[in-house]
């Protein structure tokens, strides 16, 4: 066995220990999975054929249930906050009734509808795993390693190989595609950055070690929607950022855009950045093959409005609908991830979707503008971060079909956590009385027994 994959198993182990006294640590051996998933390295091949996300997620179950029966403190879930997580509930029970009753082929619609229900299951235990800061840290920080070992296999040790310029061979399941792993580290780079603002001195050396070259990763992607997604969320970053948070704002913007500017050496990436808003006749093949897409789907969608089932414009209907628009393209995906989420699931899935997330990012929201109102502008710029990173993600869905991936469902999960966990804290620290009130207490009651 060679020295990194006995390295994996024994990081596996301890993490699964752990996961014993604390589920959070149960959430950081499943992202440990997913971002160094064995059968996707060279190293793999040394250890066991699993299924290493499947045993990851049933010890997370395991984890969760243990902490539950054993008495653990927990925030609860305050009546605002359910939602999301009534949304989705919705959207299973859309999605079962959408692949069992009208699928235009329910053997093709099967992956996608377990992919949402495994997927609404891991959102529901990432919420009962993380119960206060500190599990919320471990989460994030099992991130930014994650996102700091692509990075590394990828700058340093040259893995993946570049077709048409773009990054390929190397990623994550369900992000192994240059477009899919930029989508997925659009997303986490903010996330793991809310480390850098509220984090120990170790926690920013390892945001600060990792995050350039998880950057560096999403620029060899050489992505459209990445790009654009990149500029959106630090518009919302700095727009949300006010009062004394906006001052740590521009600072964290200004590292994030001098990294940016050392490692934009490709001139392919703004190359096609600026065909994104050219002309027709100026527009590449990418870019037009991807309208075209766009019209087919909106075709099918006047004929399916209450969506046909997982995978259902790919696999059965592309050639049809591309025909109708007059586009000669051959059979793939939308390329849009609303699209295919109307397409697959209906109109109303798509609303329970955006629903679920917004209904998510509102919740954060108010705690921000709490903190923010109570001084406290680090926890302030936390929320902050992740808003911006969902801002991002939602930005690369108009140019890939990433809506239905599991890293949505993560971002909503960190999102309603940190509104109740920093939101208790701060009606904790208004409940406590200060030191001025406590003395003049005390000089009362000094007075009274006089």
């Amino acid at each position: 066995m060679s020295a990194t994959a006995g390295l994996w198993a024994l990081t596996a182990v301890v993490l699964c220990a752990a996961s014993v006294g604390r589920s959070s640590w149960s959430v950081a051996l499943y992202m440990m999975t997913f971002f160094a998933a064995p059968h996707l390295w060279w190293w793999g091949r040394d250890l066991p054929s699993l299924r290493y996300a499947f045993v990851s997620g049933f010890i997370l179950l395991a984890a969760v249930v243990l902490q539950s029966s054993g008495g653990r403190p927990t925030l609860g879930v305050p009546t605002k906050s359910r939602l999301p997580s009534i949304a989705a509930l919705a959207m299973v029970i859309n999605a079962t009734f959408i692949h069992y009753v009208l699928a235009a082929d329910r053997g093709i619609s099967l992956d996608t509808y377990v992919e949402l229900l495994k997927f609404v299951v891991l959102y529901f235990l990432m919420m009962s795993a993380i119960r206060d800061r500190r599990d919320l840290q471990i989460v994030l920080v099992a991130m930014a390693f994650g996102a700091g070992y692509l990075g590394y296999e990828v700058t340093i040790n040259e893995r993946g190989t570049f077709t048409a310029g773009r990054l390929e061979g190397v990623g994550a399941p369900g992000a192994d595609t240059a477009n899919g792993l930029a989508s997925m580290l659009l997303l986490v780079l903010p996330l793991i950055g809310s480390l850098f603002m509220d984090g120990k001195r170790w926690h920013k050396i390892l945001v600060m070690l990792g995050a350039p070259m998880a950057l560096n990763v999403i620029l060899m992607c050489n992505s459209r929607g990445a790009f654009l997604g990149l500029v959106g969320g630090a518009i919302v970053f700095l727009f949300l950022a006010r009062g004394p948070s906006r001052k740590h704002a521009i600072r964290t913007l200004i590292l994030g855009g001098a990294a940016l500017y050392l490692l934009m050496g490709d001139p392919k990436i703004l190359e096609r950045f600026t065909t994104t808003f050219v002309g027709a006749e100026e527009r590449d093949r990418s870019a037009a093959s991807r309208i075209e897409f766009w019209k087919a789907g909106l075709v099918m969608l006047q004929d399916y409005p209450l969506g046909a089932g997982g995978g259902s414009f790919k696999f059965v209907f592309a050639d049809r609908y591309l025909a109708r628009v007059g586009s000669d393209q051959k059979a793939r995906a939308l390329h849009n991830g609303y699209l295919t989420e109307a397409t697959d699931w209906g109109v109303q899935g798509l609303f329970l979707k955006i629903l679920f997330l917004v209904g998510a990012c509102a919740m954060a929201l108010k705690t921000v503008n709490r903190c923010r109102k109570a001084g406290r502008a680090e926890d302030a710029l936390v929320g902050v971060a992740f808003v911006a990173g969902l801002s991002s993600f939602l930005i690369s869905c108009m140019f890939g079909s990433y809506l239905a991936n599991e890293w949505a469902y993560w971002v909503a999960a960190i999102l309603v956590r940190y509104s109740e966990i920093y939101a208790v804290e701060g009606a904790v620290a208004e409940l406590a009385p200060s030191p001025a009130r406590q003395l003049q207490g005390s000089k009362r009651t000094r007075e009274a027994v006089a």
